[in-house]
């Protein structure tokens, strides 16, 4: 999707030239959530500023979709590329509706599509556009304007969006509230995301990948689990605090804790095979999929039991279940567990099964994790 390659940036002063980027590589994939943090003057800015052309590079090569960015038109580039940043930037002259629609109008698309376009938007984030897209920008909170600064780089549609601290002026909770929306429309809309902060509790919230950097190269990448059990020396271990170190429900992902290759079955499988295969796979849980392959419940060893009791054949009258993705936090699979589900199915962004968590499952993970951590 996007390939940094070998990119530098010196700034000259005079006789004197300052490197803030040097010679960086990175690659993020489709779908990507990826963090550029590190201290005051690291780079991260300036890299993701070079990314849309705001900045020029000195030297290297960006690619979007393996197209060299240098051979585009810059205008076109940016209007193809969502960007978001601390100060939002709302004229305030505009009505909501038509600050979200300036580059879908920039872009020719025909009017009726662009405030159909506004209107769903606004609903995704929880605001009334009947109540909001002819209000102007001073008469929102902090909270809802970073909203609309959100609303306004997706409504043209881009694959990629940057980000720019969007939070860092929002007070905890507004700002906690942003990070989960905006999480949540990035994996919605498959969006892929350059975001960039300095706070390493949003990075670790937030990221597929961190990006660690320092006067101006990359530390290291990696996931925010991989990254807390592999810091890759002694400057990202402090970057990150021992305090966040040990293994942390709130941001560990599932994927951690969770059962791969579960025992998959199709939901016209007899209730006699599927307690066959169970037994062959020594599982006391299979997971259902339907026609084309799809998540579509789970079935445990005690349910199959009581099916053949109702006189039940096959599976088809399993109830279907809602899927968590790898992602999902211990912490929220737990709460869902702690619910009455015995056990939760996780899916890929295809809604194919890749594993499943158990109570038990998930607690022997935990343990694990806290006597690797006791032992280091």
């Amino acid at each position: 999707m996007l390939k940094l390659k070998n990119l530098t940036k010196v700034y000259h002063s005079g006789d004197e030239e300052h490197v803030a980027v040097d010679g960086i590589n990175l690659e993020v994939k489709q779908g990507e959530f990826v963090i550029l943090i590190g201290p005051s003057g690291c780079g991260k800015t300036t890299t993701l500023k070079m990314i849309n052309y705001l900045e020029k590079p000195t030297s290297g090569e960006i690619l979007l979709n393996n197209t060299p960015t240098q051979h585009l038109n810059v205008v076109k580039l940016r209007r193809e590329i969502g960007y978001v940043i601390q100060d939002i930037g709302l004229f305030p002259h505009l009505t909501i509706a038509a600050n979200i629609e300036i580059v879908p109008k920039l872009k020719k698309m025909a009017k009726n599509k662009r405030r159909a376009r506004t209107r769903e938007l606004l609903e995704m984030v929880g605001m009334d556009p009947n109540i909001y897209e002819g209000r102007y920008p001073a008469e929102l909170s902090g909270g809802q304007q970073q909203r609309i600064g959100v609303l306004r780089a997706l409504a043209a549609e881009p694959d990629l969006i940057l980000m720019d601290e969007p939070f860092g002026a929002l007070d905890p909770i507004t700002r906690d509230q942003l990070q989960e929306e905006i999480k949540d429309l990035q994996q919605r809309l498959n969006k892929t995301v350059v975001f960039v902060t300095h706070d390493m509790d949003e990075a670790l919230k937030l990221a597929d990948k961190i990006v660690l950097m320092r006067d101006g190269i990359i530390v290291q990448d990696a996931s925010p689990s991989e990254m807390l059990k592999n810091p890759a020396n002694d400057y990202v271990r402090e970057f990150i605090g021992e305090d966040r170190l040990s293994p942390q429900p709130d941001i560990t992902p599932v994927s951690d804790v969770m059962v791969s290759e579960p025992l998959t079955v199709p939901r016209e499988t007899s209730l006699r095979d599927v307690m066959s295969r169970m037994k062959k796979r020594k599982s006391d849980f299979a997971v259902i999929v339907d026609d084309s392959r799809n998540f579509h419940g789970i079935v445990t060893a005690n349910e199959i039991q009581l099916l053949k009791r109702q006189g039940e054949n096959s599976l088809e009258s399993v109830r279907g279940q809602e899927p968590i993705t790898a992602s999902t936090t211990i912490r929220d699979a737990a709460h869902r567990l702690a619910n009455g589900t015995p056990v939760l199915g996780i899916v890929n962004k295809k809604q194919r099964p890749i594993g499943l968590v158990s109570r038990v499952a998930l607690l022997r993970g935990l343990v694990e994790m806290w006597d690797e951590a006791s032992a280091e």
